[in-house]
């Protein structure tokens, strides 16, 4: 039996994603011949198949619910899975045959064999979280690498995360943290092709021990080195870290800053974050020449109009790489999106407007208007000629000369991603189907600046940055 696997416009469709390589290897190791379509590269192959799943977040479920029509007016018996399903399972099952919700590892044996006896079941969800200590290696072949952008290389060293912070829906998808055996990563790793490493993982200190041992892997990784994310306690855990990081070849560390405000921290439930010791960690990991990007919620009940003038301060002292400002938003069928329409505070029904860019919450502070213009205000602070330029001077980079061309290269992929937002680049439409544009020259530019960062970052790669101790 064969089945297409199907992955509807993303907020950053050329970026390379991992999904349809997991989901496929698994698969075909149970039995079903797998092919792959990636809408946000290709244009839909609407040829007949037996089995059609489809992959999907909140904001691109319209398009995914609205091919499952198509593909079962043909005759296609549809599953949907991924985060949407998974955290709303009631409301993606009418539009499909079955809905997998969590992880597919440990429900696929089942599933592929009721698919071959023609008697899938309506839901299918693992009693406990599978065990990961030994996975299938991910299909790239499924998914054409050179219709991306030359950035990066997914892999995963762990899924979950140990924290269950309000907005995240990681505690839904992965139930408990777990690692992956050594083995399998350094199998994984071995695929390498092209890019940074990505390590996937919300959290890749969820372990710490683990990641000590994983460290001499990505050190000893074909190409440039490697970029993830982690939260602010882990990295200040160990004084030591930041060293290990450099000399693993670590570019980059992405932390969920959220906000500076104290009442916000709690209202998405990280009271436990101390800004204050993120501007410890940003330093000693930037002297160690790894550089540090952030991310932050916009739209929360404690914004106020002075929130971002104090943001843009902050962020200027931590001396951070890049920015991404999500607004808050709630899935629907989960609690805290009905509590937001009991309070009569939903902006707009529209689930693609969920994507993380768009105000979809009445903020209790602020003018809704008056909000975007605020966070635009930060934005454009941020990725000023002048902020770019006084971020990047810091004595990390004296360790790591490669790293200027770095910074400055993600800060005009940062720059131009937010200029397109603003002439509505992520509008609502963008998530109807049909191929993505490659963007001509931004994407040739992107992809020579991808290239040219690789070349600078390989010189250091048998001379990695020396230890400090």
């Amino acid at each position: 039996m064969r089945i297409r696997l199907i992955q509807p416009p993303l907020v950053q469709p050329l970026y390379r994603q991992l999904t349809l390589p997991v989901v496929g290897a698994e698969l075909s190791a149970h039995g079903l011949e797998v092919e792959a379509c990636d809408e946000n590269v290709e244009p839909l192959d609407e040829s007949p198949v037996e089995l059609v799943g489809i992959t999907c977040h909140v904001y691109n479920a319209p398009r995914a619910f609205e091919l499952a029509r198509q593909f079962r007016a043909r005759g296609s018996k549809v599953i949907l899975g991924g985060t949407f399903p998974t955290v709303a399972p009631a409301l993606a099952a009418p539009h499909a045959d079955c809905v997998v919700v969590g992880e597919l590892e440990g429900i696929s044996p089942r599933l592929v064999r009721d698919a071959l006896a023609g008697r899938l079941e309506p839901l299918y969800r693992a009693a406990a979280p599978p065990d990961l200590s030994s996975t299938v290696r991910p299909d790239l072949g499924l998914i054409d690498s050179e219709r991306y952008l030359q950035m990066n290389f997914p892999v995963e060293l762990s899924r979950g995360c140990r924290f269950a912070c309000r907005f995240c829906t990681q505690r839904a998808l992965y139930g408990t943290a777990r690692t992956r055996s050594l083995a399998d990563v350094e199998r994984d790793l071995a695929q390498y092709d092209r890019g940074l490493v990505e390590v996937l993982d919300v959290n890749f200190l969820n372990d710490a021990g683990f990641f000590r041992r994983a460290a001499p892997l990505l050190r000893s990784a074909a190409g440039p080195g490697w970029t993830g994310q982690a939260t602010v306690l882990d990295l200040a855990a160990d004084p030591a870290l930041p060293d290990l990081l450099a000399r693993s070849r670590c570019r980059s560390v992405f932390v969920g800053l959220e906000t500076t405000s104290p009442e916000g921290l709690r209202s998405v439930d990280k009271g436990w974050l101390n800004p204050r010791i993120f501007l410890d960690v940003a330093r000693r990991l930037r002297e160690a020449g790894v550089l540090v990007q952030v991310g932050v919620i916009v739209g929360l009940d404690s914004d106020e109009p002075d929130t971002f003038a104090r943001l843009g301060d902050f962020l200027d002292e931590a001396r951070v790489q890049t920015l991404t400002a999500s607004w808050l938003h709630y899935f629907p069928g989960t609690e805290p999106h009905e509590a937001m329409r009991r309070q009569g505070r939903l902006l707009s029904e529209d689930w693609r407007d969920l994507d993380g860019n768009h105000l979809t919450i009445r903020p209790l502070k602020m003018d809704p208007e008056r909000l975007e213009e605020a966070v635009a205000q930060l934005l454009q602070r941020f990725y000023g000629l002048k902020s770019i330029g006084l971020r990047g001077a810091h004595g990390g980079i004296a360790r790591a000369p490669a790293q200027l061309f770095h910074h400055f290269f993600q800060n005009a992929v940062m720059r131009s991603y937010y200029r397109d937002l603003e002439r509505g680049a992520a509008a609502p439409g963008r998530y109807g189907g049909g191929k993505a544009e490659s963007g001509g020259l931004v994407r040739r530019a992107a992809d020579a600046g991808a290239w040219a960062l690789d070349r600078l970052l390989e010189l250091g790669r048998r001379n990695p940055p020396a230890s400090k101790a």
